[in-house]
Parts: structure tokens; C-alpha cells; sequence
């Protein structure tokens, strides 16, 4: 049902668009991902055991991500997928660089590895201790990964995350907690210095002057179109037209016009509108509600605040960048997302068990 109303409220606001042409192509591009998500519910609720292979399969593709950002960091930013990066990837004036891994943008690569390292932390009943040393091993080392991605988002993202799994979890895993938050500490002692996550922490205050006046411009923009806004992925055509001092110089005469306002829900609140706006908060609450009301009836055992955690890391990450055009990122909310809702119950995994 959400679906049918995003479509709608998209195609109708091409109409009213001013740049119509982006706006239809974006349904094209949504498709994919809403054919995805229906094909892996509707096989988790076939096969119960489907569930705890896409696990396994996260596991090996953040697995390999990380390995890649690893090597990055040993071998420099040459080694990359990409011709050019991202412009906040290397600072020129102070040296400091956020490494990417496998993708453009650093802030990306943060994003991902924050949401994605929870998933280690679910092991199935009965684990063997080395699948269980190599599952906490695996989170260790992601949250160094976070750190040399030198997001701060994603670290704040995966701190409440943490959070939420203690609240949630069982008892065994505040204790796993204490020993996460010891390792957090040595990888910030260790690394603080060589990366900027930690070093930007005297610039806030700036930062968040510049981001307010953006985030400031896309309301401003979003209250003159409250509705249906101004046409999914028009953001920066608006920009150019309407409002041209939202840039950024890249290089001398080289002007970049922003795509996104330095803020996810903003961006989606200013090009779908308000009602858009609620559609796509709905498809991230809806599944948080589920999971928590079924964990607290006892359908859902305690593990599920491990996913859970994932999807709130996302919810606050996305408050500083639009991150979902990336479809790794938007592959990995998705899974989240499916997962939670096609949980095995408790009554299966007993039955199961026996």
C-alpha cells in the first residue's frame, strides 16, 4: 500500500514538476528495489532457513568491503574502484584523509560499515566458539573501519545503536558491550590522530552553522511546495535555477551545486513533499514498531535488537546525508527492513530446535 502511494504521489508530482524528465526516471529506478524486497520476503516466509542465509550472505559482503577499506588504508587512496573520489576523501591544506573503501564518498563508506557491523553480532543458538570469536573479531574491526571512514554520523549512528542492544538484548550481550566499548576506546587512542572523525571535533560549531543554512533553504523551498514538492531527484536542477549560492567551490572557477541538503530527510521532504515525507518515514518506523511490540510479546526473541540497531544506526545517519543513492546502502536498509518483519517467531525456533 505504501508502495502504490509513493508511486502515485511521484507521478503526480511530475506533473507539477518543472523538470519532469528526472522525475519519471526515478520510478524506473525505484522498481528494482521494490521488486527485490517482495522476492526476499515472500522466500523467507517460504523457507524459514532462507533468513539465516541472507545473514550469512551480509556477513560475507561486509566482510569483503571491509577487508578492502583495510587494505586502503595500508596501501593509500590509490587503491579504489573509482577514477576520482569523493571531495571530502582528502584534505589537501591539513593532509587528513576519510577513506572510502569500496565506494566514491566517504561518508558513504561510514554509513555502511556502522549499519552493516551489527549483523556479526547475531550468531545462531548453539555457535560454535570459533564461529562466535570470529563473528566478534569481524565487529571489532568494523568499528575501526568506522573510525578511518571518519564519519561522524555513522559513528553517532552506531553508538545509539549500541544502545539499543543493550536495552534490548540479553543479559550476555551487556556484557559483550562492556568488552565493545573497551575496544572502541583502544581503536580511539590508537587512531584518533591519523584520521578526522575524532580531529573535526573542534570544527562543530562551524559545521553546523553551514549545514543549518542549507537545511535552512531546503524547509524554505519545501514550504513553497508542501504537497507533492518539487519532482523526485530535481534537487539540483531547483538549486541551479532558484537558488544559486547553495554550492561549493571544488577547485578555483569549479563550481559544485549541491544535490542534496546535507540532510536525507530534507532532501526527501523538499522533492516529495510532505506527503511523500510521511510515506517514507512510515517505511522505516513501521518495521522498528514491529519488531520492538513483537519482542516485547515474546514472538521475537531478544536477538532481533541486533537488526533493529542497524535500522535505528540508519535513522540517525541519513539526518546528515542523503546516503540511499548508493544502492549498497539502500541493498543493506532494505535487508534490515525484511529481515525484522519476516523474523522466525519463537515458536519456530523451538520447534526447530527440537
Amino acid at each position: 500500500m505504501l508502495f502504490v502511494l509513493l508511486t502515485i504521489i511521484i507521478l503526480i508530482g511530475g506533473l507539477s514538476s518543472e523538470f519532469p524528465q528526472h522525475t519519471y526516471l526515478n520510478v524506473l529506478k525505484i522498481l528494482p528495489v521494490f521488486i527485490f524486497a517482495r522476492f526476499y520476503v515472500k522466500e523467507c516466509f517460504i523457507d524459514p532457513y532462507f533468513f539465516r542465509k541472507t545473514i550469512n550472505a551480509l556477513k560475507i559482503s561486509y566482510a569483503f568491503a571491509l577487508g578492502f577499506l583495510l587494505i586502503q588504508w595500508v596501501v593509500g587512496l590509490k587503491f579504489t574502484f573509482y577514477p576520482e573520489l569523493g571531495p571530502n576523501t582528502f584534505d589537501a591544506a591539513t593532509g587528513a584523509i576519510r577513506y572510502p573503501g569500496v565506494f566514491y564518498d566517504s561518508q558513504a563508506s561510514g554509513q555502511f560499515l556502522a549499519m552493516g557491523s551489527f549483523i556479526f553480532l547475531y550468531n545462531d543458538e548453539g555457535a560454535s566458539k570459533r564461529n562466535l570469536a570470529l563473528n566478534y573479531l569481524a565487529f571489532a574491526i568494523a568499528i575501526v573501519g568506522i573510525v578511518l571512514a571518519g564519519s561522524r554520523a555513522a559513528f553517532g549512528g552506531f553508538a545509539i545503536g549500541l544502545i539499543v542492544v543493550f536495552f534490548m538484548a540479553a543479559r550476555q550481550y551487556r556484557v559483550y558491550g562492556l568488552i565493545l566499548i573497551i575496544l572502541a576506546g583502544l581503536a580511539y587512542s590508537f587512531l584518533s590522530t591519523k584520521t578526522v572523525l575524532f580531529a573535526r571535533a573542534g570544527n562543530v560549531s562551524e559545521d553546523y552553522l553551514f549545514r543549518k543554512s542549507i537545511w535552512q533553504k531546503a524547509f524554505d523551498i519545501s514550504k513553497e511546495h508542501p504537497y507533492l514538492g518539487i519532482g523526485a531527484e530535481n534537487y539540483q536542477q531547483y538549486i541551479k535555477r532558484h537558488a544559486q549560492d547553495q554550492y561549493l567551490e571544488v577547485k578555483e572557477g569549479e563550481l559544485l551545486y549541491f544535490d542534496q541538503p546535507e540532510n536525507g530527510y530534507l532532501k526527501i521532504m523538499v522533492e516529495l513533499g510532505f506527503t511523500g515525507f510521511v510515506i517514507f518515514v512510515l517505511y522505516l518506523l513501521m518495521p522498528l514498531i514491529t519488531g520492538i511490540v513483537n519482542n516485547i510479546k515474546g514472538l521475537y526473541d531478544d536477538r532481533v535488537a541486533i537488526f533493529i540497531a542497524s535500522l535505528v544506526c540508519f535513522l540517525v545517519e541519513f539526518n546528515t546525508v542523503y546516503s540511499i543513492w548508493d544502492t549498497r546502502i539502500l541493498v543493506m536498509v532494505v535487508s534490515m527492513i525484511v529481515i525484522i518483519l519476516t523474523y522466525p517467531v519463537t515458536e519456530y525456533a523451538e520447534n526447530s530446535s527440537n
